[in-house]
């Protein structure tokens, strides 16, 4: 009887601890697609910052346009890597808990998860 009792104990607390494991996974996905979210929200505030600035100087539209193919580039560089390095942060045996695989799936994550991210930005 004791085995059967702790055995059982065991098999709770292991089904409690990947419950929690999974929480913990799904909420640092969240804040983690959330940050991205800002830093990009930031880098297009100084692609404006800077666009405004090459206007002033009196840049021709080549040298502009050059600028916005560059910096759009960059941007779906960025939004690509981090995608990946994120799967790839993730052992083979969470990779199936992963509800996205691109940076549109992604959004549609967090989209689906926007409550959480914003009680995370909105804590004091």
């Amino acid at each position: 009887m004791f085995v059967f009792g702790y055995i059982t104990c065991r098999l709770f607390y292991f089904f409690r601890s990947a419950r929690l494991s999974l929480s913990l996974m799904r909420a640092s996905h969240v804040i983690y697609l959330s940050a991205l979210i800002k830093a990009l929200e930031h880098l297009s505030h100084a692609r404006e910052i800077m666009r405004e600035h090459l206007i002033k100087t009196e840049k021709n539209s080549n040298y502009i346009s050059s600028f916005e193919i560059r910096f759009n580039e960059d941007v779906k560089l960025m939004k690509k890597r981090s995608i990946d390095v994120l799967i790839a942060c993730h052992p083979k045996f969470f990779r199936p808990m992963i509800d996205f695989d691109d940076w549109e799936e992604a959004m549609t994550y967090l989209q689906s998860h926007n409550d959480a991210a914003l009680q995370f930005w909105n804590t004091q």
